[in-house]
């Protein structure tokens, strides 16, 4: 992967979410910010264990969860380009477990040197208190999803979320984009069985709102779906 500095800088690879500007990349790349690549399925870090590391993802799909007795889990967010991951933690260490879904490259700095970087750059300050506030607001959406909205509705509803976050990033064509979750992982962030994903992915279908086949979803009647699922970008954009 090319260096920190030229990655935040290229306009191809900035993301759009976190907005750095060309001070705060060169900020970054002096205070030791240190690109990595992570294989898919490697575990970054475990609910548990202590972690000082900050993460800015570059490219790729990480996944945030938190495990449960038995082997289960609920995933609480995907983590894509432009997203900040910082871990909750306490004196038992981190609550959450962070994945690469896919190939997964970033930007890891421990907490210190983060801090220091935002000390010191007003701009990048106010970044990560918008990384933190859109995060909160997309775990709330999670958690209205898995207590309140119909299953089909809330199938719905999370592939219209990634479509809005993927489209601030460019990845978005023709209403259509990849997707590299299983339905065992959408079973996992719905709170649904695999076997009732399908069965949303079917309805959904034949709905005509949209169609996931091979690793790609593709939003059939956007001003239908969006009405059906209740979505506004709002807890996203702004």
């Amino acid at each position: 992967m090319s260096n920190a500095t030229h990655s935040l800088r290229g306009n191809e690879k900035r993301p759009s979410y976190i907005g750095f500007n060309d001070d705060d990349a060169a900020l970054i790349k002096t205070l030791g910010f240190v690109p990595k690549r992570y294989s898919p399925e490697t575990v970054i870090f475990s609910q548990g264990e202590d972690n000082d590391r900050v993460f800015i993802v570059e490219s790729g799909w990480g996944c945030i969860s938190h495990q449960l007795a038995g082997g289960q889990r609920q995933i609480l967010d995907f983590a894509l380009r432009g997203d900040i991951v910082l871990s909750r933690s306490y004196t038992g260490g981190a609550l959450e477990t962070f994945v690469a879904q896919t190939e997964l490259c970033v930007l890891v700095a421990s907490t210190k040197t983060f801090t220091l970087a935002a000390m010191k750059s007003p701009h990048l300050f106010s970044l990560v208190v918008e990384a933190l506030g859109h995060n909160g607001a997309v775990i709330a959406q999670h958690l209205t999803n898995v207590g309140r909205r119909s299953a089909l509705a809330r199938t719905a509803h999370l592939f219209l979320e990634l479509r809005t976050r993927l489209e601030l990033i460019g990845a978005v064509t023709h209403n259509s984009y990849e997707c590299p979750l299983t339905q065992y992982d959408l079973a996992d962030a719905l709170g649904l069985t695999p076997i009732h994903v399908n069965r949303m992915l079917r309805e959904l279908r034949e709905r005509k709102f949209l169609e996931f086949r091979q690793g790609r979803v593709r939003v059939l009647d956007l001003l239908s779906i969006t009405k059906f699922a209740g979505f506004e970008t709002r807890y996203i954009r702004d």
